[in-house]
């Protein structure tokens, strides 16, 4: 297993919508490849972490809504070619940040209930509700499928701001 490089908005990629995983990439790589990305998520640390975020513009997710957590809430999903199948009426808004912009919070409205359909890495059907906390970062997640991050959802001001750290740490970076 390997610990992949997250790329950071506004990476071009980041912005670019995921192809569906074909039928002749399902097994051992494909298994391998999410393992590798369930490996950087949690030593990033986070909960989630979408192909796009290191550079593979597949539609493949891994979550853990409970990393973090103490109690038996924890479960790794690794999903390919997920989609939301259904969604509740009710929303709810909460702070977000994400590993590819990293240093801003952005407030999202989202549903509060979620069912999302997915393939496992050998090819294997999975459906599940999420409600609460494990839907929004399921939602989260998927967003980046299709070339969506935080770093869109923020207001220009929080954008300039973001961006101008990036361009500060580079130059830091670079001056090493």
């Amino acid at each position: 297993m390997a610990v992949l490089e997250i790329l950071e908005a506004p990476h071009p990629l980041l912005s670019q919508r995921a192809r569906d995983v074909r039928e002749d990439e399902f097994g051992p790589a494909l298994a391998a490849h999410l393992s590798d990305m369930a490996e950087t998520m949690y030593a990033a640390p986070g909960v989630g972490l979408a192909a796009p975020q290191v550079g593979d513009l597949r539609r493949i997710v891994v979550a853990d809504p409970g990393a973090g957590e103490k109690d038996e809430g924890r479960r790794l999903y690794q999903m390919v070619n997920p989609e939301i199948v259904e969604r509740s009426r009710e929303t709810t808004e909460s702070e977000e940040q994400c590993l590819s912009v990293p240093e801003i919070t952005v407030k999202v409205k989202r549903h509060v209930r979620v069912t999302v359909a997915w393939r496992d890495p050998w090819g294997a059907a999975h459906q599940e509700t999420f409600s609460e906390w494990a839907a929004t970062v399921m939602q989260h997640e998927l967003d980046h499928l299709v070339g969506q991050t935080l770093y869109d959802r923020a207001s220009g001001l929080k954008r300039a701001r973001y961006l101008k750290s990036r361009k500060k740490a580079l130059q830091a970076e670079l001056a090493r």
